[in-house]
């Protein structure tokens, strides 16, 4: 009986040590995964560069070092301002509140306040709410788990590198990669939101944001009703 009990005892530690082991190695797969998707990404917009060989398709070849210029421009003010994602962030809900009248922005409040959003400020103007709005964002969960985990990847790529001299590049070059097609996605979808971000040379830093942006989907801001800007605000608070 006592033997049967001690094998008993002996599995199920084994089956807690495996359990914790596969947990800790679906992280390093996860960041393996990913750093070689980069590197993919990277060598993938390498390639792009030969048409920089090409006459006919110098447009192309600009349009890649205006990107690479303009993320550079965006990563610097990055690590200068720490509140260029909260600015990224009250730049989206500025565009969705733009000339929303006074009437439809208290109906907007009282909304979301019977869904259980709260706002640090009871003000009903259109600053103090897009300001309110966009500090609930950035209080949330989601942005924690999302936007600080980007921004760690980042961090980790570009100041600590990989293995490899040639794996650094390629790695950082599928950032910027990734940056571009989310960048002109975001052009395509929301022009508005896109603009105000490029005239601070910030659309480059959006695929920082982008997951959490998306997981509502992109209407118009200039048509776009209360219910649904309602929605919209809760979906990015959760």
């Amino acid at each position: 009986m006592h033997f049967n009990d001690s094998i008993i005892t002996s599995v199920q530690a084994d089956r807690i040590i495996a359990l914790k082991l596969d947990k800790a190695l679906a992280g390093v797969k996860d960041n393996v995964a990913s750093t070689l998707k980069q590197m993919g990404d990277g060598v993938t917009r390498a390639s792009y560069y030969t048409s920089c060989f090409m006459e006919n398709y110098q447009d192309v070849c600009t349009k890649l070092k205006n990107e690479d210029l303009r993320f550079i421009s965006g990563l610097i003010q990055l690590y200068k301002d720490r509140d260029v994602i909260f600015e990224m962030i009250r730049l989206y809900i500025e565009v969705h509140f733009k000339n929303k009248t006074e009437g439809r922005i208290q109906n907007i409040l009282r909304k979301l306040v019977g869904a259980g959003v709260y706002l640090s400020t009871t003000g009903t103007t259109n600053r103090l709410l897009i300001i309110s709005v966009a500090t609930a964002v950035c209080q949330s969960y989601s942005f924690q788990t999302i936007v600080h985990g980007r921004l760690s990847q980042v961090r980790t790529l570009i100041l600590k590198g990989s293995v490899t001299a040639s794996a650094i590049s390629f790695s950082v070059y599928g950032i910027v990669h990734e940056a571009a097609n989310c960048a002109d996605n975001l052009k395509e979808f929301n022009a508005f939101y896109y603009q105000a971000l490029y005239e601070r040379n910030l659309e480059m830093m959006y695929f920082i944001i982008e997951p959490l942006i998306t997981r509502s989907p992109y209407l118009n801001p200039m048509l776009i009703s209360d219910d649904e800007l309602v929605d919209l605000i809760v979906r990015l608070v959760r």
